[in-house]
Parts: structure tokens; sequence; C-alpha cells
């Protein structure tokens, strides 16, 4: 860029300021014609902190640049009539100028200070709060209206942003973008999880054998093997079976196959050892064979009585 450029440039910047300083006051004193100049006492507290949550309120951003101190960000809820009254309803302290009042803004948040800047006329082009606006998502622009003259539109951006030592071309406009943040997505409820439940089993029950019919159980004690005649049976001392006159009686009860007992059986006794051995193998037979062993005998006796009556007959007819 040539000097000449620079130059032409540089003037149209500073013819640019001047219009839009000399609006401004205009407008002051417009203002200032039907009303009382006296600087404007400290707003009170009011407005939401942050950004607006939605587009019903207008977001006023106040940077202090080279004045130092953290940047100002606050809601004006609803429609705002002014630039002023969004300043007033954000919750922002405002001090206007002796000459112009509130319709000039001289001091914001008490900066520049009363040493600064006295705040009795207008502030000079070097050190003053100059005036912003932008739409949602927009970049900033500066306002060629005062601040009593213009409206902001409902969920817009109001930008102050403080200039030093700066030209009209240079004037900076607040650091903070004019972009209202995405609302947060609402909290999400997890389902609880589920606790598990460990169960014992039981524990198992021991095996039964289950009875038969009657109630005797299935299991039964081995069965004893007779014992031959005229062999001695268990005890301490086993009599001589031919001794005459011998009582000593066996007190161990004879256990059958089945495992029933039986009466007690006189040791001394042959004829009795006989018959409880002979007892036991009819019993040993029918459980191997099925066919008591009395049974087949009984039925070999009657079959040789029945013939020897049919013998005997015969021999009766002869001799009749």
């Amino acid at each position: 860029m040539t000097t000449d450029t620079a130059a032409a440039v540089d003037s149209a910047a500073r013819r640019t300021a001047g219009s839009v300083r000399a609006a401004q006051l205009l407008t002051a004193v417009a203002v200032a014609a039907g009303t009382t100049l006296v600087p404007a006492s400290p707003a009170t507290a009011s407005g939401l902190a942050g950004y607006c949550p939605d587009g019903n309120g207008v977001t006023v951003i106040v940077d202090f640049q080279e004045l130092g101190g953290p940047t100002i960000i606050r809601c004006a809820v609803g429609d705002q009539a002014t630039g002023h009254t969004a300043l007033k309803n954000a919750g922002i302290s405002i001090t206007g100028t002796t000459r112009w009042g509130e319709s000039f803004i001289c001091r914001i948040e008490g900066r520049p200070t009363a040493a600064e800047e006295a705040c009795v006329d207008t502030p000079p082009a070097s050190a003053y709060w100059s005036y912003w606006h932008a739409a949602d998502g927009e970049p900033w622009t500066y306002s060629q209206r005062g601040v009593m003259a213009r409206k902001p539109q409902l969920g817009s951006f109001e930008g102050w942003s403080f200039a030093k030592n700066r030209t009209a071309s240079t004037s900076p406009p607040p650091r903070i973008a004019p972009v209202r943040p995405a609302p947060l997505p609402p909290a999400t409820s997890h389902p609880a999880t589920p606790q598990l439940t460990r169960t014992t089993p039981p524990a198992p029950k021991p095996p039964t054998d289950p009875a038969p019919p009657g109630g005797v159980p299935t299991r039964q004690p081995p069965a004893t093997s007779p014992a031959p005649a005229g062999a001695p049976t268990s005890g301490p001392s086993s009599p001589d079976p031919t001794t005459a006159g011998t009582t000593d009686v066996s007190t161990a009860p004879s256990t059958s196959p089945a495992g029933e007992a039986s009466a007690p059986v006189k040791t001394g006794d042959p004829a009795a050892r006989t018959e409880a051995w002979t007892g036991d193998v009819n019993r040993t037979s029918a459980q191997h064979t099925g066919v008591p062993v009395m049974t087949v005998l009984g039925a070999g006796l009657l079959l040789a009585v029945a013939v020897a009556a049919v013998v005997t007959a015969r021999r009766r007819r002869r001799n009749g």
C-alpha cells in the first residue's frame, strides 16, 4: 500500500468516526433538551449473569481492554427499548457526562476512574467506550447511532469495548464473539443396575432305600449257613450232644435266610437240632429253587401211601 493510499484510508476512517461521534452527540443533545443533565447513579443489580439462555432477551458484553479487568457478560431479559435500557436491565453500572448525561456513556462499572477521566464533557477520541451490536452468530458492527437512539433486537448482542490510543479504523470490538452457547442436553437417568442375588442350593439329602409294602426294609442281614447235625454250636462251650440230661439251650436265635428270627433251639436235643437243620434246609432250598424241600418230600410220601393203598386193595380182592 502506498503512502497516498494509506493516508486516504486513514482520512476516511477519521471522517467515519467523526460522523459516528457526531451522531452520538446529536442524540445526546436531543435527549438533553428535555431532561435534567446530571451524572447517572450506578444501576441497581438486575438481569442475569452470563448469556441469555434463549432468544427472549439481549446479551450485553463489556470488554475493558487496556483498562484491565474481567470481561462482563450479562443478560437483559425480555424486549429492550434502547441500548441504554439494555445496559440498565442487564445490571451494569454506567455513568454519563455532566454535559450530556447518560446519552453519552463515559464510565462503565467505574472505569475509567475519576482520576483518569472527569466525565464533564465528551470523552476524547483517544480514550472512550465504543458501542457495538451483532445478531446471534454474526460479527460485531460499530453502531452508527447513539445508545439512546438504537433499539436492539430480541436475541441479539450489545457490545461495549474501551478504545485507548486507537484510531477510528483500529477501534477494537469486544474480544468475546457474539454467539449464544447451545443449551445443555437434559440429563438422562440411567436405570439402576439389577443386583444379582446369589442363592445357596439346599444340601443334598442322604440316599434312603425305598421301603417295600409292609414297612420291611429291603436290606436284610446276611443269612447264616445252617450247622450240620452234631456240629458244635457257637458259644464259649458246646456240650456233647450224646450226653443224657443235657439242658443247655443256645441263647442266640436262629436266623432264616429271609432275616426272620426263629425260636431258640435246644442244642442238647439231637431231634430238635435235626428239625431245625431240616427247616433251615427247606428255607434255603426254597430261596434258591422256589420249591420247599418238605413240599417235595410230602408229595412223594403221599404218592407212596396212595400206591400202597392201591396194592393193598388189590390183594384183598384176590384173597376175597
